[in-house]
């Protein structure tokens, strides 16, 4: 059972060496913003931006499975806000890369993305709260999986 354990021991090390020799957490590559555009009484605008760290991708919504981990937005249960569509995508590229053996969806710089939710129930909370999870990776390493919990504040009208 020792040398069982010690095997998982060293294959946690090997696996996490690269981030740790690193130093990048996937907060630090991707800085995540949400701010409400407009606001109804009913439903509200909202326009999530990131900034990616240079040399540093984050996968598309529309990444493929079987690869990287596509980027998805989601408002947390018990929230009285639900996504009404599909999040609209823009200005992804499209590359084959070897290390996935598959063409991957990402973007490169920065991430805008404006979406509508609509209120739910009795809404007395000041904010939006969203869950963006995604991966970043460069051209040698790929960080684990994140989640950004963000709040998108609501303006007094």
């Amino acid at each position: 059972m020792k040398k069982r354990q010690s095997l998982f021991g060293c294959l946690f090390l090997l696996l996490a060496l690269p981030t740790v020799l690193n130093g990048q957490r996937p907060y630090e590559v991707v800085k995540w913003n949400a701010t409400v555009a407009k606001s109804t009484t009913t439903s509200a605008t909202v326009a999530l931006s990131a900034t990616i760290q240079d040399g540093w991708h984050v996968y598309a919504l529309s990444q493929p499975a079987g690869g990287p981990l596509a980027l998805k937005i989601t408002i947390p249960a018990g929230a009285p806000f639900a996504l009404q569509s599909p999040v609209p995508e823009t200005s992804v590229i499209r590359h084959e890369d070897p290390s996935f053996k598959m063409e991957t969806v990402y973007y490169l710089t920065a991430v805008k993305l404006t979406f509508d939710v609509k209120k739910e129930g009795k809404s007395g909370t000041a904010s939006i709260p969203l869950d963006v999870r995604f991966q970043a990776c460069n051209d040698r390493l790929c960080l684990p999986p994140y989640t950004a919990h963000l709040l998108a504040p609501l303006e007094s009208k």
